[in-house]
């Protein structure tokens, strides 16, 4: 404005009303100002404009603790384009990757660069997030932004859109004792947000949460719990394959198996199909998600649904009542919405052999 003023020999106030829009400015003074903006390459700084506008700002930030081929990142792409089409607000999405131990430094520091600029929400997509996030985003609630977080719950007081993993992996490991099954196994990741392999019996972590599920349904059975059918892998590229080895390696095998994640049992499939084993005749499979390339496996995989468009809807209904919906303010107590998939049976589970 100071540059402005000066090559038009203008007071730098006349200048600010001119590119605001506000005040008594002739048009003929506005469009020459805005003329020699365009002639200087000058353009409107929007972060100096949020900061000024404070929290009546149109953005709402996403933050993630990871972006993936898959599902994270189909839901946040989702939440966003309904974000922009409903409200039409500002949607830029940040992520961090942390490894640097359990308070998450690295997501901590960037998620307080984000407050800094004033957004009017933001959004936290709260698988692999670490703790040191939420202590930001507590800050940030106090000093009068709005936080949603969906997918995992997490210990703040906000409005939460919960994804329920244990009911999704109860109900997968039930359709197979249902069908007669009663040698059932699992095959998961086994790898935290830090990189780092753990015991998912001991956090309350995603996988924790399948795990608790598959073994409420072997307890709903009276079945034992057998640590040699529990199958670990440390990586989603190979993970299918290595599930397979493991498997292959075993006298005793499961005839179901339940794998988290359709694109590890694809790849355990394929695997065990080379080494002549048959699905389902030989081994019944369910994967989870029902992602697209489920009903494309060699055979069609059962899967149990992880339903994203239901999910990014939810968080988008609770952002936009907290904003300004009616009998919703800062104020108003929490929400919690919880969400459960449901199973889509195809051709990969049969009864047990010993049951035709």
């Amino acid at each position: 404005m100071k540059d402005l003023a000066g090559a038009l020999g203008m007071h730098k106030s006349t200048v600010s009303l001119a590119l605001s829009g506000k005040g008594t400015i002739s048009p003929e003074t506005r469009q020459r100002v805005m003329e020699a903006a365009r002639e200087l390459g000058y353009q409107p700084n929007l972060l100096a404009q949020r900061l000024a506008h404070g929290q009546g700002s149109a953005t709402v930030c996403i933050f993630s603790g990871v972006l993936d081929v898959g599902l994270t990142t189909e839901k946040i792409l989702l939440v966003q384009k309904a974000l922009n089409r409903q409200a039409s607000l500002d949607v830029p999405i940040y992520t961090c990757y942390d490894t640097h131990g359990d308070e998450g430094e690295a997501q901590a520091a960037q998620v307080r660069q984000l407050c800094r600029q004033r957004p009017r929400a933001i959004l936290c997509a709260a698988q692999r997030v670490r703790a040191g996030v939420f202590r930001e985003l507590e800050s940030f609630q106090q000093s009068g932004g709005i936080v949603v977080s969906y997918d995992t719950q997490v210990p703040i007081t906000c409005d939460q859109v919960i994804f329920d993993r244990e009911d999704n992996a109860y109900r997968a490991a039930r359709h197979l004792l249902e069908q007669g099954h009663r040698k059932i196994g699992l095959g998961m990741s086994v790898v935290n947000g830090s990189g780092k392999r753990y015991d998912p019996e001991e956090r309350d972590d995603p996988q924790a949460l399948r795990l608790r599920g598959f073994r409420r349904a072997l307890a709903d059975f009276e079945l034992p719990w057998r640590d040699e059918w529990f199958f670990r892998t440390t990586t989603y590229e190979k993970g299918g394959a290595e599930l397979a080895r493991q498997f292959l390696s075993l006298d005793d095998r499961p005839t179901g198996m339940c794998i988290v994640n359709d694109y590890v049992a694809l790849a355990f499939m394929v695997e065990l199909t080379r080494a002549g084993v048959r699905v389902p005749d030989d081994l019944s499979l369910v994967g989870h998600d029902n992602q697209p390339i489920a009903a494309y496996c060699p055979v069609p995989l059962t899967s149990m649904t992880q339903p994203v468009d239901r999910i990014a809807q939810a968080v988008v209904d609770l952002l936009l009542d907290r904003m300004g919906g009616e009998g919703i303010s800062a104020e108003s107590p929490e929400r919690m919405i919880r969400i459960t998939g449901e199973l889509i049976r195809r051709e990969s589970v049969a009864p047990p052999r010993s049951a035709h």
